[in-house]
Order: C-alpha cells, then sequence, then structure tokens
C-alpha cells in the first residue's frame, strides 16, 4: 500500500468525484480533476496529507475559500491532490496583552472579524469584499486590498509571521522564537523570512499558521460618495486623498459597475444591510437618520455620473471621523460634487457581503482582472484601455458581453484600476456550490457560449498584456500574470534558487509564479 493510500485508508479520506471536480476549479475556470482531493480537519493531518502526497510525486495544490480567478489553486495535471484547508479555521491564540492573533490557515476573513468583535479587536487588514469565503491563509499566498488598506496597508503588511512546511515535512517557523517560556513573534529581526510566504501563490510551503497584528477598532464612522464628469477628475480625487491616508476604505466605480453589480440587491441582502446599519449605528436616531437617506436616495445616485468614489472614515469618536472625512471632502469637492452617500454606509454596515458579486446583475458570467500602476502612467494606460474597450464593441454585442471598472488607491503612491467582464455562459461548480440557491434561482440561466468565452479570453489576455506594457504589478499572481517576465535577473535567480532549495522537485503548486 502506498504511504498516499494509507493517508485515505487512515483517516483524511479522498473526496468524492464531485468534490473533486469542485475543488479542482476556481470562479472562472478548470483544467484537470486531482488524483485526490483531502479536507483535513487537524494540522496534524495537513502535514500527513502533505508528505504523503510529496512522498508518491504527486503536485500538491492547496485551496482556501476558492475565490480566485488566476488558476491559483489549480491543478493542470491529474498527478495532483487539492487541499482544502476550510476546515482548519480555528484562532490558536488571541494575544490581547501583545496585540497579535494567530490563526489556522483556513479560517475566514468575516469569521475571524467576527470573533475579534467580541473583543473590541480587529486586524488592521480587515478583508476582502470577498471575506464570506476567502481565507486568510488563501488571501495571505495571493495578497491582496480590502477593507482599512487605506489606512493600514494591504494584507501583507497585517503578518507579523507564519509558519510553513515543506513537502519533505520540514517546519519553518518565521518571526523571533525567545528562550525559554517566552517566545516573540517580531517580523523584521534580520532578513524577512516571513516575506517569503506572502504572495508565493503556494510556490514555497504549505502555510499551517499565520499570526497577525491586532488593533483597537474604532466604533465610529462616517461615509461620503462624490461623482465626476470623467476619469481624470476621479484620478485626481483618489490619488490626492490616498496622499493624506485619512479614510479606512475608498472605491471607485465606472457607470456600469455602479448601476449593474451594486445596484441590484435581492430583499433578502436589503434586509441584511438595513440590520447591519441599524447595528453600526452609535444609537437608534443615527440609524434611523441612515436609513432614512438610504430610503430617499435609492438606486438614483448610482446614475447620476460616468464614475463615483466612496470614502469611509473611521474614528474613537464622531468628532474624529468627521475631522477625516472634511478632508476627503475638501479634495472631493476640488474634482467632483458630492452625492448620497449610500454606497459606502451600505459596505460599512456589511463589509462581507453575500457572493452575489462572483455573477452579473443578470446571471452573467463574471471574471475580474486588475493591475496596480503608479500613478504617472495611470492616465496612459486609462486611454488605451478605453479606446481597446470601444474596439471591441461590436463584438461584445454579438456575443453578449460588457465591460465595468472599480479603482482603489494602494497606498500614496500606486493605483489599483481592476476591469470586470460579463457575459452570458452555463456556471461552474463554484457558484452552483457557494452561492444562495434562492438567489441563484431569481436569476436567468444561460446556455453554453464558447464563443462569448473565447471572445472574454482574447480580452483578458490583451488587457493583460496592455497592463504589462505599463509596469503593472498585480496581486493574486496564481499562474495567470506574467510575474516573471521582465523581472531583474538577479532576483529571479534568487527566487528559483529558494524554490529549489524548499521544493526541489516542483511539488508545490507548479507553474505558480512562473518558476
Amino acid at each position: 500500500m502506498s504511504t498516499l493510500e494509507k493517508t485515505i485508508a487512515d483517516d483524511a479520506g479522498n473526496l468524492s468525484a464531485e468534490d473533486r471536480a469542485f475543488l479542482g476549479a476556481d470562479v472562472y475556470r478548470s483544467h484537470a480533476a486531482p488524483a485526490a482531493a483531502f479536507r483535513p480537519e487537524t494540522i496534524e493531518d495537513l502535514k500527513r496529507i502533505v508528505r504523503s502526497a510529496a512522498a508518491e510525486g504527486l503536485a500538491i495544490h492547496v485551496r482556501g475559500g476558492g475565490v480566485s480567478y488566476t488558476d491559483a489553486h489549480l491543478p493542470k495535471s491529474e498527478r495532483s491532490v487539492v487541499i482544502d484547508t476550510s476546515a482548519l479555521d480555528r484562532i490558536v491564540e488571541l494575544n490581547e496583552r501583545d496585540m497579535t492573533v494567530t490563526v489556522e490557515p483556513g479560517i475566514s476573513w468575516r469569521a475571524l472579524d467576527a470573533a475579534l468583535e467580541k473583543h473590541g479587536l480587529k486586524v488592521p487588514f480587515v478583508g476582502t469584499f470577498s471575506g464570506l469565503a476567502a481565507s486568510v491563509g488563501g488571501t495571505v499566498s495571493q495578497n491582496a486590498n480590502g477593507h482599512g488598506s487605506n489606512a493600514n496597508g494591504i494584507s501583507a503588511e497585517s503578518v507579523v509571521a507564519i509558519d510553513v512546511i515543506t513537502p519533505d515535512g520540514t517546519m519553518i517557523r518565521t518571526g523571533t522564537s525567545g528562550s525559554g517560556e517566552v517566545e516573540g513573534r517580531f517580523r523584521n529581526y534580520g532578513p524577512d523570512l516571513a516575506g517569503l510566504f506572502i504572495g508565493d501563490s503556494g510556490a514555497l510551503g504549505v502555510k499551517t499558521a499565520i499570526t497577525l497584528k491586532l488593533l483597537r477598532r474604532r466604533p465610529h464612522s462616517a461615509t461620503a460618495s462624490f461623482a465626476f464628469p470623467d476619469f481624470a477628475s476621479l484620478h485626481a480625487c483618489m490619488s490626492e486623498v490616498a496622499a493624506t491616508k485619512v479614510e479606512e476604505k475608498s472605491f471607485g466605480l465606472d457607470l456600469k459597475l455602479s448601476q449593474g453589480q451594486i445596484a441590484k440587491q435581492d430583499a433578502g441582502t436589503v434586509l441584511s444591510v438595513a440590520r447591519g446599519v441599524w447595528k453600526s449605528s452609535p444609537n437608534a436616531v443615527v440609524a434611523a437618520r441612515s436609513l432614512i437617506g438610504l430610503a430617499k436616495a435609492g438606486r438614483r445616485v448610482l446614475a447620476s455620473a460616468p464614475y463615483a468614489a466612496h470614502y469611509i472614515c473611521d474614528g474613537f469618536t464622531p468628532l474624529e471621523a468627521k475631522a477625516k472625512l472634511a478632508t476627503v471632502r475638501a479634495i472631493g469637492l476640488k474634482h467632483g460634487r458630492e452625492i448620497a452617500n449610500s454606497v459606502p454606509t451600505v459596505v460599512r454596515a456589511m463589509p462581507f457581503q453575500p457572493l452575489h458579486n462572483m455573477l452579473g446583475p443578470n446571471g452573467e458570467r463574471w471574471v475580474p482582472l486588475h493591475g496596480l500602476f503608479p500613478h504617472s502612467q495611470v492616465a496612459a494606460f486609462e486611454a488605451e484601455f478605453a479606446q481597446y474597450v470601444a474596439n471591441k464593441e461590436a463584438d461584445m454585442q454579438r456575443h453578449k458581453a460588457f465591460v465595468g471598472a472599480m479603482f482603489s488607491s494602494i497606498g500614496s503612491g500606486t493605483f489599483l484600476f481592476e476591469p470586470a467582464l460579463y457575459w452570458q455562459d452555463e456556471l461552474m461548480p463554484y457558484h452552483e456550490r457557494m452561492m444562495e440557491p434562492d438567489y441563484l434561482a431569481s436569476l436567468p440561466r444561460y446556455p453554453a457560449n464558447p464563443e462569448g468565452a473565447a471572445l472574454i479570453e482574447t480580452m483578458r489576455t490583451d488587457m493583460i498584456a496592455m497592463m504589462d506594457r505599463h509596469g503593472a504589478a498585480h496581486f493574486q499572481i496564481g499562474k495567470l500574470y506574467p510575474y516573471a517576465k521582465g523581472r531583474d535577473a538577479g532576483a529571479i535567480g534568487l527566487l528559483k534558487a529558494i524554490k529549489a532549495e524548499l521544493d526541489p522537485k516542483n511539488l508545490m503548486n507548479p507553474g505558480a509564479l512562473g518558476i
């Protein structure tokens, strides 16, 4: 009996063919069904599966929430295993004195945030919009922007330490470790070894524990929205506000996303939003005022301009939140006009909404992509992007596709441009399993549309090449973005040497990072 067969027989249990098909796909596509898939319930089970699969020479793909569209965890060969970490969702240690929390990799951002809220705490990077499903381990492996990023940085900047297992069973604990019973987890004691495993797309090892920073929650917030006549005005506002670092979260939308994805809310979501607004308000009077304002604004505000930006400022007191928002407002009014703040109010009240945005407003398939640009390159990229989309308009109409875009600032010097492509097509296993049945039942169903899918793939490939021409970087590199292309030869040589040392047989998510 092989080591893997013994593992299957002993405990973890190879999952069904249906489960393997689901776990071998992401939101966008699949390549090959893995030979085996596991959902370990303990870290010891996880370690044993990794060692057993490596002994059999099988590729090892680790999956968190699966909310990926870059082939991040997808096997490309049947000689592979997928490890689903969703049952590894425990908080290992909450240290309120040292302000750290250590978690298993499969815990979702929403579950972690809910647990910390009871203690008046939060992680600086609160989580992604998809934090209902997205896991801490998956996000740290991929890097992401999200709630809290504008004030406190991307997901990587909240990490203190990571524990990792390599295919041969070696355990690596990054961060400092003191002597005796005293253990420190300071990240930057000498070379930043934790940084090796952040954004590695699972190519360097399997994460078994992640230690994150903590902050005290700011219970008060103020929100505002602004409309702009053109993209240049939106970009000018967002870059200028970002330089002040006063907002907790901000994001911009073009008209198609504002009227489509953001405007469409089913009755259940609307009720959840109302409950969230009530819960997040300091008293009943403020809550009632907010809900009345949302009802009056309706969806008219979302159709009021080609571009809009939305801001959330948090504070320990109402005065602090309002003072921060005053800075935002002064800048916003230089470049645009203020509109009803319904969108950021909803996001502040309910940061982790149901995964409805994995489909378009009328049930269309969805795949986003993104580029991180220096501000000096944004205008040139946007002009080329807009012209490209205009040139494809007839093809998109013929194949029932459309494009929208979302924007954000990453720190003071980087701008996130995130196109979203939609087309009518049959659903993936991920949609069928992860979205609420009642919501799916309310949407139209479409037959397979290979011509439309081919158009989307062509446009996605062209857009990534366009981003590369303008010097873009990327989160969520997976096996999609051209990470190795054009990088410094010395840096890539060092990374390949590290990969060879940690994973000499290239079993850890082969193809990730393009190395």
